[in-house]
């Protein structure tokens, strides 16, 4: 009559088979550059330095209603439903369709009803210049992409 395997045994299995899925996920997180997995995969905003002689550049959202100055509005899922890392990930997409905009304004909008709607919502960049790593002259304003209310 055969024996039932060891249980010395079946814990190496298991913990030899966790260890290899791990190392599996970690691999496919590392060859599509995809933040999905995450943390069993890489995290690109800590995956390089910058420059200390380079630029910093800070994306922001500006919102704009009719007879009032431009104001910050925080990216996040208690402001537009949705956090910075993931629009800069989605940047080309948005230059090509400011419409990709109009969720975040919505969601300003549903989270702020004692508030006038947004007439428009702007993703812009902040950008400092560095030398010897520290922050040198003013801070540069560019407009990336305007979203226009209908």
């Amino acid at each position: 009559m055969p024996t039932a395997p060891s249980l010395r045994a079946l814990s190496l299995a298991w913990r030899t088979l966790a260890v290899v899925a791990c190392i599996g996920v970690l691999l496919v997180g590392g060859l599509t550059r995809s933040n999905d997995l995450f943390p069993f995969g890489v995290l690109d905003q800590f995956s390089s330095g910058t420059d200390p002689d380079g630029e910093v550049v800070n994306t922001c959202l500006q919102g704009l209603r009719e007879g009032e100055a431009p104001f910050d509005i925080r990216f996040g899922q208690r402001s537009v439903g949705i956090e910075r890392a993931d629009v800069e990930n989605n940047l080309p997409s948005i230059k090509a369709d400011p419409e990709l905009l109009a969720p975040l304004a919505a969601e300003f909008d549903r989270r702020h009803p004692e508030q006038h709607p947004l007439d428009a919502l702007v993703l812009c960049q902040r950008i400092t210049s560095l030398q010897g790593g520290t922050a040198h002259g003013g801070e540069e304003f560019v407009e990336v992409v305007r979203w226009e209310a209908p």
